[in-house]
């Protein structure tokens, strides 16, 4: 301050004050450590990550029950449905194929044998629901079968309810014995598919029935008091189907060689002399056969034999 009382400030501008080198230098660590903070969480999701991916890792590569319980603890396994059925109801088939199909291509956890008689089924509910659609499809092209009609012509007439328990099947006469395996191939496939119906309960009742058209007398196949019988006859050697029958004397035959023509011989093998040339669609009457050759007379009454391979027997109904 001078003589006059002013201080020696009041007529210069003052400079702004600077901070001491120690106070910025804090402050902008300060400032540092706040935009380094959001490491702090992608550090914990990280670690996280790799825990949780290592006990995944661990978890498909070791079979120790410690470490399966513990699994189970943190992650609950899916809910697992049991079925226990007959093992009657898969009589003639073979189980091991069986077995195989329901894992590998349906998805069934395991099946197992358990006494003798009876089979378990472990699945999940979404491979029940799968099981069961199958189970109803095979159901309906049974049927359907039956109904066409061409496979079972003995069949005269079916009907059966929406639940799939009770069948009803009209027989021509003397053939319950032929109608016997489909009815019970029908019956086994009804059982089973009440089986995944009930989901682990007793199955419920299923009966098919067959009528002779003719006599009316009636023959029912009952779950479960007919299942053994049902078993031995799905377990009956399968009946090849006959040979197809030739022509027979007294039947007509027409020659079918396309553009070709066919030998008429004077015996039964190609070594006889040839007597005459027939064309195709021409219609001969069978008067004997020997082997695959038939004897036959030409529309001009002329007796020799030809292959039966070359001719298509006449339907006289038609």
């Amino acid at each position: 301050m001078d003589k006059s009382g002013q201080s020696r400030f009041d007529n210069e501008e003052v400079d702004e004050v600077e901070k001491p080198y120690y106070q910025d230098r804090r402050g902008s660590w300060e400032a540092g450590r706040k935009k380094k903070r959001w490491w702090i969480p992608l550090t914990l999701l990280m670690i996280i990550v790799a825990v949780v991916g290592s006990l995944w890792y661990i978890g498909s590569r070791t079979q120790f029950w410690l470490f399966q319980d513990l699994m189970e603890a943190i992650f609950p396994a899916e809910e697992e449905i049991q079925i226990i059925m007959p093992a009657a109801l898969f009589a003639g088939q073979d189980f091991e194929e069986i077995a195989a199909c329901a894992v590998e291509e349906q998805g069934v956890d395991e099946i197992v044998p358990i006494e003798e008689d009876q089979l378990v089924y472990n699945m999940t509910p979404e491979v029940r629901e799968k099981l069961l659609t199958d189970a109803e499809n095979d159901l309906e092209e049974k049927l359907s079968t039956l109904e066409d009609g061409r496979q079972h012509p003995y069949v005269v007439e079916i009907s059966y309810d929406d639940s799939f328990e009770e069948f009803y099947l009209m027989i021509e006469p003397d053939q319950f014995d032929q109608a016997l395996v489909p009815a019970s191939e029908l019956y086994a496939a009804a059982v089973y598919y009440q089986y995944l119906i009930a989901a682990g309960d007793e199955a419920r009742e299923v009966a098919v029935e067959l009528e002779n058209e003719e006599t009316g007398a009636r023959e029912t196949l009952a779950y479960p008091g007919d299942l053994n019988r049902v078993a031995s006859i799905l377990e009956r050697p399968a009946v090849a189907d006959e040979e197809p029958v030739g022509p027979a004397a007294g039947d007509e035959v027409v020659v079918d060689t396309g553009p070709d023509n066919l030998n008429l011989r004077d015996g039964p093998a190609i070594t006889y002399l040839i007597i005459d040339i027939l064309s195709s669609g021409t219609v001969l009457e069978v008067i004997d056969e020997e082997g695959e050759w038939l004897k036959v007379i030409t529309p001009d009454q002329k007796e020799g034999w030809v292959h039966g391979d070359f001719v298509e027997l006449v339907d006289k109904d038609s």
